[in-house]
């Protein structure tokens, strides 16, 4: 008879691919779900201590046998089922490989305890037995892990409206230079934090970022040394600006710049 649930009408397993599906003419004989915990015991002299990183990989097992014919039907006999189940898990498999994973999701349903899971066939896959004390059954041991539950979204469609840092080097403020939101609060190796006297002189060339550039280019237009390995907005302002004529992106006067 396999797993049921006990009351009721046996509800079997069965597998979905797209819209085809699986199903068992008998439950499996065994059913283990593995839900491990990754967590790492270090013994030192005095203490344990618990290094604790939540859920590991879960898995589902099953293995039994299709039986001789349970139903009466042709296809549910045993040498049918089993050749109906290993076309139905090489085609999934073939679906896959060269690093990628399915392109189509795999459903293990269990009616039998009301889950559903998007599993994948575990690095052990599927073994098939035959018994010279049972020849005309044949026996199956699949183990898959199990992804999500059947309901949830797979990660890989979620998109995230979040651009850029969500924890920036440079802090945002007001006192910055053309309002860029940087710069403001930073401090440089000496310890200034105006964004005025962010130069250290220990630290780089302080011809280069106060030069002439020419007319078009006069974002410095204080005077100041920068010194552009310190985070502070005329360090950013210029980097952005200077990164502009590298690529073309401003144009140069024929007489100026460098």
């Amino acid at each position: 008879m396999g797993i049921a649930d006990g009351k009721g009408v046996l509800r079997k397993i069965a597998f979905q691919l797209g819209d085809t599906f699986f199903r068992f003419a008998v439950n499996p004989d065994n059913m283990v779900y593995a839900n491990p915990h990754r967590t790492t015991a270090v013994k030192t002299k005095s203490r344990i201590i618990i290094e604790d990183f939540q859920e590991d990989i879960p898995t589902v097992t099953i293995s039994g046998t299709t039986g001789f014919n349970p139903t009466g039907v042709a296809s549910d006999r045993g040498i049918a089922k089993i050749r109906e189940m290993k076309n139905f898990l090489a085609k999934y498999a073939s679906m896959g490989g060269n690093g990628n994973k399915s392109s189509a999701d795999f459903y293990f349903h269990d009616f039998t305890n009301m889950e559903h899971y998007v599993v994948h066939l575990s690095p052990e896959g599927v073994n098939y037995t035959q018994d010279a004390n049972s020849p005309l059954t044949y026996r199956y041991d699949i183990k898959f892990i199990i992804l999500r539950k059947a309901g949830e979204m797979d990660p890989d469609d979620m998109a995230s409206p979040e651009i850029g840092n969500r924890f920036p080097t440079l802090p945002n403020g007001s006192a910055v230079v053309g309002n860029n939101g940087v710069g403001s609060g930073v401090q440089d190796s000496s310890g200034n934090t105006s964004d005025d006297t962010p130069y250290d002189p220990s630290s780089g060339n302080d011809s280069i970022y106060n030069k002439d550039q020419g007319s078009n280019y006069v974002p410095n237009t204080s005077g100041t040394a920068v010194n552009p390995q310190v985070p502070s907005s005329n360090a950013h302002s210029l980097g952005q600006t200077g990164l502009g004529y590298a690529l073309g992106y401003y144009l140069r006067n024929n007489g100026g710049g460098r």
